[in-house]
């Protein structure tokens, strides 16, 4: 025996866990809330959209539609994705397509590039399960349901 007590490595590695769950929490908050924020953000500038790229009402519409639709396509792949060993580079890739998407749409670009951009941040929408797998997954089971309702609700 060395005459350390059982168990002494399992009490250093408690605070650790205890402080990375603290950090989970938010992140998982945050993530879906970003990610609503910018899901809904262009349906208030349609007109706006229409007047500045000089594109009919119809046309503009597509800056909410096609991030939909990428969402509707990416939420699945995403979900397959994340549900192996390569959830956390899924999550990370994903948050980069949004990022990425995020600087198409503001930079003064042609109205195609705004829809491409738009198409990339729709890519975040498939975010919110892989925040509710990770809340089940990594969290305990009265606390991790708690959070999936929050997440709901956030997003």
């Amino acid at each position: 025996m060395t005459g350390q007590p059982v168990g002494g490595g399992a009490a250093k590695a408690l605070p650790a866990a205890r402080s990375q769950a603290r950090l989970l929490v938010p992140a998982l908050m945050f993530i879906p809330l970003v990610v609503a924020a910018v899901g809904s953000l262009g349906a208030p500038l349609i007109t706006s959209v229409a007047t500045s790229f000089h594109v009919t009402l119809g046309s503009a519409q597509w800056t909410l539609t096609v991030a939909l639709l990428s969402g509707a396509v990416a939420t699945p792949v995403l979900g397959r994705l994340g549900a192996g060993p390569h959830r956390r580079a899924t999550i990370l890739a994903t948050l980069a397509v949004v990022v990425a998407g995020s600087a198409l749409t503001v930079l003064p670009l042609p109205f195609a590039w705004l829809l491409v951009g738009r198409a990339a941040q729709g890519v975040g929408l498939g975010l919110t399960p892989l925040m509710m797998g990770v809340a089940r997954d990594h969290l305990p089971e009265e606390r991790g349901a708690a959070v999936i309702a929050l997440i709901s609700v956030v997003s």
